[in-house]
């Protein structure tokens, strides 16, 4: 999910009761929601690859779940030493138990989309995937938002978040999908009021948390239904029924059907349409396929790819995940990387 949503869930949580057991409970809620995405810092380096192989890895697999509660615990209470309040006392174990809490609910997220999750890193690189609710999800902007914005009064502050948040999805949205920029300023609206509104109701966020949670479950079984009904029709287990970012009824298929990826929509409306494209599934035993594995330089792209297939122009092969890339013929941008065989691949 996007760090919006992570922070909103950990601000929201931190709206509740629990900010009461402890000194600096919102901060072991607001940084553990959002602290296994510490690996996105590899971006920076300028080896997209490397990062992409580390993503949804380490920091966010089962040893991670262990070992990071410890670590922010740890750091939180050097921070209560280095700068103490002598009205409010820090709760070692409850700050553990919250740390563990949040950081939780961060590889629950990430996995509920297509994107992936690597549960079980370090041990076993497998991806996990939930399919079920879309990366940037309006829905749980607006349930979670209005949870926390609420209750709060309209200051500066309050109102100079709003402003940041909804300029950054603006910024995002528009280099994505400038169609649902329409949609971000609905958002951003309704959020606007609930800042603006009275009176005060302090169980909003309790609220926001169950209905975001009641809505994720739905998004759940619904996906499950909806797969299970592409399965069937085509008579394919390699399946992916992923979520439109509005409409929970409506989600976009890809499929494999013997030896091509097929493309289409499912909705419960229609039922299952499918396009009249069909790309070919990667050839694994082919000897340029084979090269591309050995390609040190798309190592990570290579672990991450879910539905590969790939062309060759010369010494030239194009590798592309067809949740992501089927225009043909190009470097394509994301979901598609571009390597150069060698002279003896074959």
């Amino acid at each position: 999910m996007d760090p919006l949503t992570h922070t909103l869930l950990g601000a929201n949580l931190a709206s509740t009761r629990l900010r009461e057991t402890t000194r600096l409970a919102t901060a072991a809620l607001v940084i553990g929601a959002n602290l296994p995405d510490v690996d996105s810092i590899l971006y920076f380096t300028g080896h997209d690859d490397l990062a992409l192989g580390f993503r949804r890895g380490w920091t966010h697999g089962v040893l991670a779940l262990v070992v990071l509660p410890f670590l922010q615990t740890a750091l939180l209470l050097l921070y209560d030493r280095l700068r103490p309040d002598p009205q409010k006392r820090v709760h070692a174990g409850w700050l553990l138990a919250l740390s563990a809490g949040a950081i939780l609910t961060h590889p629950f997220l990430d996995w509920l989309n297509n994107y992936g999750m690597r549960w079980l890193m370090p041990f076993r690189g497998t991806w996990s995937y939930g399919d079920s609710v879309y990366i940037m999800d309006p829905w749980l902007w607006l349930i979670l938002g209005a949870g926390w914005l609420a209750p709060r009064r309209a200051t500066r502050v309050t109102v100079g978040i709003w402003a940041v948040c909804t300029a950054m999805l603006v910024y995002v949205v528009a280099g994505r999908a400038m169609v649902y920029l329409p949609v971000v300023a609905a958002v951003a609206l309704v959020l606007l009021i609930a800042l603006l509104g009275r009176p005060r109701v302090t169980w909003i966020p309790n609220a926001a948390v169950a209905l975001a949670a009641a809505y994720i479950v739905t998004r759940l079984v619904i996906h499950e239904a909806a797969e299970t009904h592409v399965e069937r029709e085509l008579a394919s287990r390699n399946v992916m029924a992923a979520p439109h970012p509005i409409d929970p009824t409506s989600w976009a298929v890809v499929a494999q059907t013997g030896d091509v990826y097929r493309f289409g929509r499912y909705s419960w409306r229609s039922g299952l349409a499918l396009d009249d494209l069909r790309i070919p599934v990667a050839d694994q035993s082919s000897p340029e396929w084979q090269a591309a594995e050995r390609d040190p330089s798309i190592r990570g792209f290579m672990t991450w790819v879910r539905f590969p297939w790939y062309e060759v122009d010369g010494r030239r092969m194009f590798v592309r995940d067809a949740r992501y890339a089927v225009r043909r013929h190009g470097r394509g941008g994301f979901g598609g990387v571009e390597v150069q065989l060698p002279p003896k691949y074959r």
